[in-house]
């Protein structure tokens, strides 16, 4: 379904990055046409090891965006963990090529999320991205502000996790930009995972993640645009909410 050759690259990276923490490193592909025929979805869901779930989706899609009056056509993938444990922290991305009126934009979204924040590992994760910000003269951090626009909220809730991400505008033209700060949340991501994965963690974190994950829940219904403005474009609700959703939630 993709064909920009970064985000192909990018995804099989993560299939192979993944592999190792999943049990069998199997991922279970889903297909969907948009309600609109307009595009076309794929979600690979592996569960189990590690990671209680891991997606790994894209979309690429011919599509007018409400608002506008020209069509854009949408190259998307998605990465969510909702790892087995709490210390390991939850990851959220999304990276978009975007052709439209003769341009080539490059909209992104990533942060981490700890169920028990660890200041070692925001600094860790902070200092990698923000090496690709000085590298490019772009200001950094540059969450929650960014955030707050790129989803239209006036407040900041759980869509934040540690702040250390990036939320790169609509309107992104610097495509080694965009693909620098790719491959250092990559890194950086997976490195936390390797120093995380078989630390002990007790009863009370466990019900810290679940408590998570409830209000993770709600965000998504309610206040994460890309769910949203998905289905206004024609994405099968299932599609998102398989990617999206944690694989047990108590309330």
């Amino acid at each position: 379904m993709l064909t920009d050759t970064f985000l192909v690259e990018l995804q099989q990276r993560y299939f192979d990055a993944f592999a190792p923490f999943t049990t069998g490193g199997t991922f279970e592909k889903k297909e969907w046409d948009f309600l609109t025929k307009a595009g076309r979805v794929e979600v690979n869901v592996c569960r189990g090891g590690i990671f209680e779930k891991v997606c790994i989706s894209n979309i690429s899609a011919a599509v007018t965006i409400p608002d506008r009056d020209y069509q854009s056509t949408i190259q998307w993938l998605g990465i969510q963990t909702f790892p087995a444990n709490p210390l390991v922290p939850m990851f959220m991305a999304v990276f978009e090529h975007v052709a439209e009126q003769g341009l080539e934009h490059h909209p992104g979204f990533f942060d981490i999320y700890p169920v028990v924040p660890i200041e070692e590992d925001r600094q860790h994760f902070q200092e990698k991205i923000g090496s690709v910000c000085k590298k490019y003269g772009r200001k950094y951090p540059d969450l929650p502000e960014s955030y707050l626009e790129m989803f239209r909220l006036k407040e900041v809730g759980i869509g934040v996790g540690y702040g250390a991400g990036l939320s790169l505008m609509p309107n992104e033209e610097d495509a080694r930009y965009f693909e620098d700060a790719a491959n250092a949340v990559f890194d950086a991501y997976f490195e936390l995972v390797e120093k995380r994965k078989n630390a002990e963690y007790s009863q009370q974190q466990i019900d810290a993640m679940y408590r998570f994950r409830a209000d993770w829940t709600k965000f998504i219904f309610v206040d994460n645009r890309f769910y949203s403005g998905g289905v206004q474009l024609g994405v099968p609700p299932e599609s998102f909410m398989l990617h999206m959703l944690p694989p047990t939630v108590r309330f």
